[in-house]
């Protein structure tokens, strides 16, 4: 007998507590009733919301905070995708075809071909959607961590919250702030998920889903006790993420046996100030030209990694300390591809200021001197690299790109001459239950989990060991129309 045939019996004692929780049951009434209820009202809920209204199915979307956006709100606006015009307009190469096999890599093959086909193929198919459809347009396109070509098209995330809401609600969607999803409930006599008990400013109602229910409440970034169970080394690392971000959509999946992946790959970002508060703090000028050395004034990584992958390393370091090193010509060119991360972070020094978080010096030695640095053996350090720049070849740690291997890499030598003290912080658990390519939630067993799916954070097998920059805020909103399409198509 199936596991699920357990639990339509209702017996808790046929199915062992420690792997699951006791199912609660569908109310003889529901106070409300549609066809899709969704939890979380970030990018992968709004997106949910909008498939809903082109399949002329009637959903609601149940957000917990007081805003919608969560951390698709706040996140640097990257969303990663392959073979566009804009790519086009710039001579940049790229396909499907290419983009899967960097994902693959930077995965480390860790991370589940099919799921990333389906993100892929559907990323496209979203970005032009959003982009001819909706009027939402990029801002640049740039190579990051995890590229072999440039594909990191800049969006303002705020418009493209604000373009999918307007889209799902014009379409008849509601969308539900301050409304908690505390529990999935179960019906027995159909054998799925029937809707979710809902805590709703002070009053506790159960809503049915008579077709599905899509799980989009985000990671666990701010559950300090996932965080210590899953990955205690992060437990106190700094977090830029929603508030939202505390896991309560896994723990509502894993009461009915999801299975969990990718947890074991957990990592912080690299590339932020020392106290960051939101993600206008995190720098890419790593992969625009700059180096990064440790306390002892050496490099110690090949820059041109993932930053997630950077964030281990440099966390290794004496103290946990470490300092990008670059110059003036880098720093315009990375404000200019990343308008809404570097041209942020450095924006001040065009106007004469230099910020609190920067030491700059007309010379390499004087801004390491600022730094706290030895002078002497940071000048070193960057005629060495200058060499290397000059050979193409970088036999210390084989940096043979910008990023991912990939752009020309660039002399520091342009004044005035910057050392920026730089820390990882988790921008995502970029983890969670596993998912079909259709973003059905799968079970311990491999079985799917009836009239459940999971889109964004809160889902795993995308990533794998490591990350791509852009692929979280574009993962999350595929994955919403992917889930919603599913049970629109499901008989």
């Amino acid at each position: 007998m199936k596991r699920r045939a357990f639990l339509g019996l209702g017996a808790a004692a046929a199915v062992s507590p420690a792997v699951f929780a006791v199912p609660v049951n569908r109310p003889q009434k529901f106070d409300e009733s549609y066809d899709v209820v969704i939890v979380g009202a970030g990018g992968a809920g709004l997106a949910a919301a909008t498939e809903a209204v082109k399949n002329k199915l009637s959903a609601i979307v149940l957000e917990k905070e007081s805003v919608v956006g969560g951390s698709s709100l706040i996140c640097g606006g990257q969303w990663a995708v392959g073979g566009t015009q804009e790519q086009e307009k710039r001579r940049i190469k790229d396909s499907e075809e290419l983009f899967i096999k960097d994902m693959m890599t930077t995965g480390q093959n860790q991370n589940d071909l099919d799921v990333v086909k389906a993100y892929v193929r559907e990323t496209k198919a979203l970005y032009e959607w959003m982009t001819k459809d909706l009027g939402v347009k990029p801002i640049s396109v740039t190579l990051s961590g995890g590229m072999s070509v440039p594909r990191a098209h800049t969006f303002k995330p705020a418009e493209v919250i604000n373009a999918l809401r307007k889209f799902a609600v014009d379409g008849g969607a509601k969308v539900v702030t301050r409304a908690k999803a505390e529990r999935l409930l179960w019906d027995h006599e159909r054998n799925c998920i029937a809707g979710v008990r809902v805590s709703r400013r002070g009053t506790m109602v159960n809503i049915e889903a008579k077709k599905g229910v899509v799980l989009a409440a985000g990671g666990f970034s701010r559950n300090p006790k996932m965080l210590k169970k899953y990955a205690p080394l992060l437990e106190n690392a700094a977090v830029i993420t929603g508030l939202g971000t505390q896991g309560e959509g896994i723990l509502m999946a894993q009461a009915y046996g999801a299975d969990m992946i990718d947890t074991n790959y957990i990592k912080a970002s690299y590339g932020f100030t020392l106290k960051p508060s939101t993600i206008k703090d995190m720098a890419l000028t790593q992969f625009k030209g700059a180096i990064v050395i440790n306390k002892t004034g050496r490099r110690f990584m090949d820059e041109s990694i993932s930053y997630k992958t950077q964030a281990d390393i440099a966390f290794a370091q004496p103290e946990g300390k470490s300092w990008m090193v670059f110059d003036d010509n880098i720093r315009k060119t990375a404000m200019k591809m990343d308008p809404m991360q570097d041209g942020i972070l450095w924006k001040s020094i065009d106007e004469g200021k230099c910020p609190p978080y920067v030491f700059m010096g007309g010379t390499i030695e004087e801004a390491a001197q600022k730094a706290g640095l030895d002078p002497k053996v940071v000048a070193e350090t960057v005629k060495k690299y200058n060499s290397y720049v000059d050979a193409g070849k970088d036999p210390e740690f084989g940096r043979a790109g910008l990023a991912s291997g990939q752009g020309k890499l660039v002399r520091i030598e342009k004044a005035p001459f910057f050392i920026f003290p730089s820390v990882g912080a988790m921008i995502g658990t970029y983890c969670g239950v596993r998912i079909t390519p259709k973003a059905e939630v799968v079970d311990v067993f491999g079985e799917t989990i009836p009239h459940l799916y999971a889109a964004g954070e809160m889902t795993g097998g995308v990533h794998g060991a490591s990350y791509m920059t852009g692929t979280a805020f574009s993962k999350a909103m595929s994955f919403g129309r992917i889930a919603v399409r599913a049970i629109s198509q499901r008989k």
